[in-house]
Order: C-alpha cells, then sequence, then structure tokens
C-alpha cells in the first residue's frame, strides 16, 4: 500500500513538475510576442507622426501657393457678382 501511495506521489510531482516547465516555455513565447508587438507599434507610431508631419506640410497655404505658382496660377480670378442686372435678367 505504501508504494502505491509512493508512487502516485512521484508521478503526480512528476505531472506538476512537467506542467510547470510547460507553462513557463508558453510564458517566455507569450513574453516574446508582446516584445515584438510593442516594436510594431512604436514603429507605427513613429509613421503616423511622420505621416502627419507630412500632412501638415501639405496643407499649409505655402504648399497651396508654391503648387498654384509651378502651374501658373499666379492669376486671381475676378469673382462674378450675380446682383448686376445683366445676370439677373440673362441678357
Amino acid at each position: 500500500m505504501k508504494k502505491t501511495i509512493k508512487a502516485v506521489i512521484y508521478l503526480l510531482v512528476v505531472c506538476l513538475v512537467v506542467t510547470n516547465i510547460y507553462i513557463f516555455v508558453v510564458g517566455i513565447q507569450s513574453s516574446n510576442e508582446v516584445s515584438r508587438m510593442e516594436k510594431s507599434l512604436e514603429k507605427l507610431r513613429q509613421e503616423n507622426i511622420d505621416l502627419e508631419s507630412q500632412l501638415s506640410q501639405i496643407d499649409s497655404l505655402e504648399y497651396a501657393a508654391s503648387i498654384a505658382a509651378s502651374l501658373d496660377f499666379e492669376k486671381k480670378a475676378v469673382p462674378t457678382y450675380l446682383d448686376s442686372l445683366k445676370y439677373a435678367l440673362n441678357r
């Protein structure tokens, strides 16, 4: 009887050790995955900052003026007002 109890206890201890090793290995793998995701997230944040900077440059009036100058849009448009009777009466 004592031999069976000792065998069961040894088997239980071995199972617990194997389970502990498995959990440890899975924890290390999860840690590596979290580290990889953090690096990826930091890369995406930096890319987002760069894109926001480019967008603010493109959205500026200076950029619009330089593009307009390069496309020869320097002449300002004269607005047409509809207050004149010529347009109101379609003549």
